[in-house]
């Protein structure tokens, strides 16, 4: 087993032959590594085939990573400077993507989910950043202030077994459908305009981009960040956390707009709007949940999908039954509306899909969590007769997964 504090040892001492004598004067630096694995075995029924397969849980963000950071304070000032890499473990295999590391659950569907054999590791971020009493300074691949917003106020913690984006079964091709259908996939029907192509339904621009971020000093329980990223995107978010009523809670919001526009539905720009607030109360352990969302876009294809609103609430309860720590109990319910984007020609309208989930997360100590989850999807797709015709038999896709996070 490698030493860490050897290691580090190593890499600072390496680090440090490399650069003058003068800054070696730089005092107070920290060095870190961190991360999860996640991991977790999956069975699906869609209502014509079933099946079992181990993989990766979660997809991007959430899924296994790396995290490399560090930071010190540069000698005779105020100031504190860092870095951070985040490496992220993707499963892949030739089979299909052609060969490209790809998240099976996001990106894969029923006919290759069990073909996955071997993985690879990509870079999710890379950013330096420099701070002091007047905040602090982002710049390079990172997450940007509204990355996250409908998904990091849940007071409960149980994030890695159910949160407002779509991500289980998000690639799963949907059963039932006419002959000639042309939005084949769940995702086709949780389509993100802010993000085009990202067909997660909720949390819209959550994606780490090449940019610059400022998080201003926080004044008491609020923050506040506002960010500029490449593709001329902009936005701001708002946070608070603390005390309400004697009740822990979390309000994050966030707006974002998109002035290079939405390419699944030919817009010449869009924007999102995203809050959540979760609540927990200490005493009794109940908590609860809700997220909402709005995007809209300008000068789209008439009859597009060019504007789309999406709930999720949870709510449930988080109580210490074991020695060896608290055990989860909730139920999910998410509502996303008129996501099915420019790709449709088949008459569409309209559409909702409906999700419902349930789920019991044990933890373990502070570096073990186990959960069992169970979701369905349904689609119900408004149009003419060619749409009631060709997505009128949809069956739902149920899914049940065993996961386990390890967190170092």
């Amino acid at each position: 087993m490698v030493n860490k504090k050897s290691l580090a040892g190593v890499c600072v001492a390496a680090a440090t032959m490399m650069i003058p004598v003068a800054q070696a004067a730089e005092h107070e630096a920290k060095w870190g590594i961190s991360g999860w694995i996640n991991e977790g075995i999956t069975y699906y029924d869609d209502g014509v085939d079933s099946d079992v397969a181990q993989l990766s849980d979660n997809g991007t963000t959430l899924g296994s990573r790396i995290t490399l950071n560090g930071s010190f304070m540069p000698a005779e000032t105020n100031l504190t400077a860092g870095f951070e890499v985040i490496l992220e473990v993707f499963s892949g295999d030739p089979y299909f993507a052609n060969g490209t590391p790809v998240t099976p659950l996001l990106f894969s569907n029923q006919d290759n989910i069990n073909t996955v054999n071997g993985a690879d590791i990509g870079v999710l971020g890379s950013s330096v950043n420099i701070g002091g009493n007047w905040g602090k300074f982002t710049i390079g691949l990172q997450s940007m202030p509204t990355d996250n917003i409908a998904v990091l106020a849940d007071p409960s913690g149980t994030i890695w077994s159910g949160i407002s984006p779509v991500f289980r079964g998000n690639g799963f091709l949907i059963r039932g459908l006419g002959a000639g259908t042309t939005n084949a996939r769940w995702g086709d029907f949780l389509q993100c305009l802010t993000v085009p192509g990202l067909g997660i339904g909720l949390d819209c621009n959550g994606i780490y981009r090449n940019g610059v971020r400022y998080d201003l000093p926080a004044f008491g329980n609020f923050s506040v960040a506002v960010g500029w990223a490449n593709d001329k995107v902009y936005d701001i978010a708002a946070k608070y956390s603390g005390e309400l009523g004697g009740l822990t809670s979390n309000i994050h919001a966030g707006y974002a707009k998109n002035n290079d526009g939405g390419t699944n539905v030919n817009a010449s720009e869009s924007d999102v709007f995203q809050i959540q607030w979760g609540l927990l109360h200490p005493g009794t352990g109940l908590f609860g949940l809700a997220t909402y969302q709005k995007e809209n876009s300008d000068n789209a294809t008439p009859g597009s999908g060019d504007s789309g609103d999406a709930w999720y609430f949870k709510g449930g309860i988080k109580k210490k039954w074991a020695a060896f720590g608290p055990t989860s109990l909730y139920i999910e319910y998410g509502l996303y509306n008129d996501q099915y984007g420019l790709a449709n020609a088949d008459g569409v309208s309209g559409s909702e899909v409906d999700r419902i989930g349930l789920a019991v997360d044990q933890e373990i100590g502070s570096r073990l969590r186990i959960y069992g989850k169970w979701k369905r999807l349904s689609l119900d797709v408004d149009g003419n007769a060619t749409a009631q015709t060709l997505y009128g038999g949809a069956e739902d896709l149920n899914l049940f997964t065993l996961g386990f996070v390890v967190f170092y």
